[in-house]
């Protein structure tokens, strides 16, 4: 197993050049809140449809049972729910949550006192805790304070509706059918609330997770893999027998810096990574640090490992480099080495084949050394 180790060349080996990542930064940043926006936004109307239907049910039970009075307090509130159709077009996510949370508890409230507690209205209350931390997180009010104080109300809602059912009939007594179909109905919305917000908690989270991932293995500038990338690469492989490791960098960078500035400096670096993914097809490339990559090649003779490293040398000195109307030559030193018992972590493979890379650059600089 290889012990990953920070590989650092000499000082006067590497350039001075240092990468500003907040434009970067503010594009992944836009990105994500993008996404998190699509999930609220897709959440809050699917939701708002949801409430609507089980109102309009509730609406035709309601006036099958002729219980006016819940007739016209039902009515009341899928006017609520269509307003709060208007609240999501203007994007007012957490308004919406909280028109829904109360409208919930007070229809809750209502239902349970004209209907008694085994119409099962008082489970909703439980989905509701849940919904309560899933809008503090999606929404701009971050923190626990706000899910806790609801969730506070909540158990406070829900055991006073237990206390004066125990003690005050309902208003009506309503048949055994429509009795059970009420507990049955709320016993699978509850675990709907439940299951609904969980799984789309659930998914983000293995989103960013994923996505935390990647960037962490990716070169934010370049986008191809990072030095962390070629450790998990080469710890995912039983054999490496076979393999060569080739390290390059660029001649001169620190010139090119000097004479044409950082920005044209991350155009030639982009430039490279683009070019050495297409000549190597499917070989492992990542960017080391700085002006450094590194490529793994597999199951190729030396010989092969030389010509394929060479058409990668010729063809970045070959490329035609223009920054602001000005054509920039470029060229590379490569130095590799296979793969060996001897060898026992990833810092000694480069020391050996920056070794061959250092022999290159004392000797002329633009060759392949193997």
């Amino acid at each position: 197993m290889f012990k990953y180790n920070n590989y650092r060349r000499n000082a006067t080996q590497r350039s001075n050049y240092q990468f500003s990542a907040s434009k970067y930064i503010m594009i992944k940043t836009a990105k994500a809140n993008r996404h998190r926006t699509r999930i609220i936004r897709n959440t809050a109307y699917s939701a708002n449809f949801i409430y609507l239907g089980l109102h309009v049910f509730y609406l035709i039970l309601f006036i099958v049972s002729h219980l006016w009075e819940m007739v016209y307090a039902d009515i009341a509130f899928i006017g609520v729910y269509f307003f709060c159709f208007y609240v999501l077009q203007k994007a007012k996510y957490y308004i919406y949550a909280l028109i829904c949370g109360n409208a919930f508890l007070a229809f809750i409230s209502i239902a349970t006192i004209y209907l008694g507690f085994h119409s099962g209205f008082h489970l909703i209350i439980i989905g509701l805790a849940t919904i309560a931390f899933f809008t503090a997180y999606f929404s701009k009010v971050r923190g626990v304070k706000n899910p806790l104080i609801w969730s506070a109300l909540s158990i406070v809602v829900y055991l006073t509706l237990y206390f004066i059912t125990r003690f005050v009939n309902p208003v009506y007594t309503i048949p055994f059918w429509l009795e059970t179909t009420l507990m049955v109905t709320n016993i699978l919305i509850c675990f709907l609330m439940l299951t609904m917000y969980l799984t789309i908690f659930l998914k983000y989270a293995f989103f960013l997770e994923k996505k935390i991932m990647n960037e962490s293995r990716t070169d934010e500038l370049t986008q191809i893999n990072n030095r962390y990338a070629l450790y998990d690469y080469l710890e995912s492989m039983d054999n490496k027998t076979n393999l060569f490791l080739a390290i390059f960098d660029i001649d001169d960078f620190k010139m090119v810096n000097d004479t044409y500035g950082h920005v044209c400096g991350d155009y030639i670096l982009k430039s490279i990574a683009q070019i050495t993914i297409e000549t190597m097809n499917d070989e492992f490339v990542c960017r080391y640090g700085g002006e450094e990559f590194i490529v793994i090649l597999k199951n190729e003779k030396k010989n092969q490992v030389f010509q394929r490293l060479e058409t990668l040398r010729k063809n970045i000195e070959n490329y035609a480099f223009e920054f602001e109307g000005k054509k920039i030559h470029i060229t590379i030193t490569l130095g590799a080495a296979k793969y060996t018992k001897n060898i026992n972590s990833l810092a000694s493979w480069i020391e050996v084949a920056d070794a061959k890379l250092y022999d290159g650059k004392q000797t002329g600089k633009n060759k392949t050394i193997l």
